[in-house]
């Protein structure tokens, strides 16, 4: 199917997709690119394909939406479009499930950066992250920046958003999980922690840090050691160092 006209309804309803509230609405998100779309695992639904008029594997997918390069530019989010877009179905986990699990549980507190959420992402599943845990106030998983950064990692593990950070904290320390989170103010170091088998770490807000009374909720504060003049880091570089270190010193 050949679209060219703005107002059909099919690209209509594919432009509102755009719209956070649309796509939680329709329990869908956009997904990008050459790229991106073929990382998409077979255990996700992918509901429709969109294509440019131009784009050259069209047999590649069953039925796809095809747009004009007009239409298509409208609905990219990107400057130079590579010709191709996924409406994919989000997946829903049940926190007590994921939490059975042994390993290391990353904890997101007001990230406000959709790069920075991405790339946190990216990391978890390169460092072997059992799922992440999004708060409430941070930046939409599902926008078009936040899964442009992640760079297929989305579809990798279990990323849960709208968390509620206290409750999700209270029932990981009913199953034993050590809670640590990452606080300029402690005086404690990252290398001086010692990782239990299921652990998670909390990582806050790129100018304020986690909230007080989430501090005073974890097991252990602590903080990267730095040894130049800066007086922070980047939350998605600190969450990487965090990530490796400490699969590197189980």
């Amino acid at each position: 199917m050949l679209i060219k006209s703005s107002q059909n309804q099919t690209f209509k309803n594919l432009l509102k997709l755009q719209d956070k509230k649309f796509r939680r609405q329709n329990d869908v998100f956009l997904v990008e690119g050459k790229k991106q779309v073929f990382e998409i695992s077979k255990d996700w639904d992918i509901r429709q394909i969109i294509v440019s008029q131009k784009y050259e594997t069209i047999n590649t997918f069953e039925e796809p939406i095809i747009l004009s390069e007009r239409l298509f530019s409208k609905l990219s989010s990107t400057k130079s479009p590579q010709g191709i877009i996924a409406v994919v179905e989000k997946k829903h986990y049940k926190i007590e499930e994921l939490i059975n699990q042994t390993g290391i549980f990353i904890v997101l507190e007001n990230i406000q950066e959709p790069g920075n959420l991405g790339t946190i992402i990216r990391s978890a599943d390169a460092f072997g992250a059992k799922a992440i845990f999004v708060s409430k106030e941070s930046a939409d998983i599902y926008s078009d920046k936040t899964v442009r950064a992640a760079m297929g990692s989305l579809f990798h593990l279990p990323v849960l958003d709208n968390v509620d950070i206290k409750e999700l904290i209270i029932l990981m320390k009913r199953k034993k999980i050590t809670i640590f989170a990452a606080s300029l103010n402690s005086k404690k170091y990252l290398n001086e922690l010692h990782c239990s088998s299921k652990a998670a770490f909390i990582i806050g807000n790129e100018s304020n840090g986690i909230k007080i009374e989430t501090e005073k909720l974890a097991n252990v504060s602590f903080k990267i050691p730095m040894y130049g003049k800066a007086d922070s880091l980047n939350a998605a570089v600190a969450a990487s160092i965090i990530m490796y270190e400490t699969v590197n010193n189980k």
